[in-house]
């Protein structure tokens, strides 16, 4: 079978390896716009459940990503001046261009023909030009194949309320690091982890609103980057901001896009021959960069992808594609649900501004809800013991009866209502 994926990114990169790892007889070609050794952005995080995925997939290249990886177990929640911190989250970063290198090597290896500085914009004519038997469009989450065919895949993309810049910097994190600061225009926050020995990842948000009334829309990047910094003093400890940007004002920052499509799988019609043309990655859904899962989604679309395809040369092809989408869409609505609730968070700050330094903490922590209460006890002990220590004794104090002598989870601290006193803060509302 002739395959060939249009997206040289790690999506793309990632499932020509693999299918043609699960029958080398498969001519896969992999289609990239940029020039072989550009990239974009800075660097990528997993967690350690993904790199168990990538290891069962292909050990090969997933040892040789885990030996470029930063590790960490931390986050860091900085906001007036004081700093919490959560053990037990099991993170990896790595800088893009090293996970682009490793991938293009790979595939290389394994006999993918990749193929650069080429713009595709029609799957038809591409796959004309290949002989192909498979079109995969990973080509991002602004595709132009999926909008030449938009009627068939039905994407609903929606741009969110808030303004973010990709930066980098040289100041070393040992935590993945979520830092805020009010200004007199509204709240800021930064998005903060390590990729490698010397670099980190620093994402700036604020609410469009904020954004515009800061200027921040009429500055260049050299003075864009010194805003930040000034901003952030405290979190990058004197280190530079870094830019890849070339444009200043709103060329440099961006909207966040939810994607998501109604169909993954369409068929187009090639010279009176049916070919299958499917999306993967970014090209088919979006996951909010704050709970980082962009990159793990895509390489487990590919994952799946590869699985799905038929053993023999005359297995049903169309049937194979459609148990990919259907087990995939699945598995990404969850995570979508969950960043959605992470990003609303984000966008609505100034809802959680006021609260205690604890209680701010823990309510970012548990934003996504993919974290729960005894989950995080279970990741680390220590914290919770110490949250719901404090948690109860100020729950005391506003209610006016005799501090706790045990840690007491939040749910059954008291609460006064007006003038009712209540053991716990299981309330609801009358039904009749």
């Amino acid at each position: 079978m002739n395959i060939v994926c249009v997206g040289g990114g790690p999506a793309g990169l990632y499932a020509g390896l693999l299918m043609k790892l699960r029958d080398p007889r498969h001519n896969v070609t992999v289609v990239e716009r940029n020039r072989a050794g550009d990239t974009f952005g800075w660097g990528v995080v997993f967690s350690d459940q993904t790199l168990g995925n990538l290891a069962l997939a292909d050990a090969p290249s997933a040892r040789a990503i885990e030996a470029a990886f930063n590790r960490w177990d931390a986050i860091d929640v900085l906001i007036n001046g004081a700093t919490v911190r959560s053990h037990g989250h099991g993170f990896c970063g790595i800088a893009r261009k090293r996970l682009l290198g490793i991938l293009q090597a790979r595939c290389e290896e394994a006999g993918v023909a990749l193929v650069f500085d080429t713009e595709v914009t029609d799957a038809v004519v591409l796959a004309r030009r290949h002989g192909a038997d498979l079109v995969v469009a990973a080509d991002g989450v602004h595709s132009a194949i999926r909008t030449r065919h938009a009627a068939v895949f039905q994407p609903d993309l929606q741009e969110q309320t808030c303004r973010y810049v990709w930066l980098g910097t040289r100041r070393r994190f040992a935590a993945f690091t979520f830092a805020f600061e009010q200004t007199e225009h509204g709240w800021f926050q930064a998005h903060a982890y390590p990729y490698d020995d010397g670099h980190a990842t620093f994402i700036i948000e604020t609410p469009e609103s904020t954004w515009r009334a800061s200027g921040l829309a009429d500055l260049d990047p050299a003075a864009t980057l010194a805003f930040c910094e000034r901003l952030f003093a405290r979190v990058l400890g004197g280190e530079p901001l870094l830019t890849q940007a070339t444009r200043g004002g709103a060329g440099m920052w961006h909207r966040f896009a939810r994607l998501t499509c109604r169909q993954w799988v369409h068929a187009i019609d090639v010279a009176g021959r049916r070919v299958p043309l499917v999306l993967l990655g970014d090209a088919a859904h979006t996951a909010h960069f704050s709970i980082g899962s962009g990159t793990k989604l895509a390489l487990e679309d590919a994952i799946a992808l590869a699985a799905s395809l038929p053993a023999e040369a005359d297995g049903d092809l169309d049937a194979a594609l459609l148990r990919y989408q259907a087990a995939r869409m699945t598995e990404v609505s969850k995570l979508q649900s969950a960043a959605r609730n992470s990003m609303d968070w984000f966008e609505n700050v100034a809802r959680y501004g006021a609260m205690p330094v604890d209680g701010f903490a823990y309510s970012l922590l548990t934003r996504s809800q993919r974290l729960s209460h005894e989950n995080l006890r279970l990741r680390d002990p220590a914290y919770i013991e110490g949250f719901e220590r404090r948690f109860a004794a100020q729950a005391a104090e506003q209610a006016g009866v005799a501090a706790p002598t045990m840690a007491t989870p939040p749910m059954f601290t008291p609460l006064r209502v007006r003038d009712v006193l209540l053991k716990n803060r299981v309330v609801v509302s009358p039904m009749a």
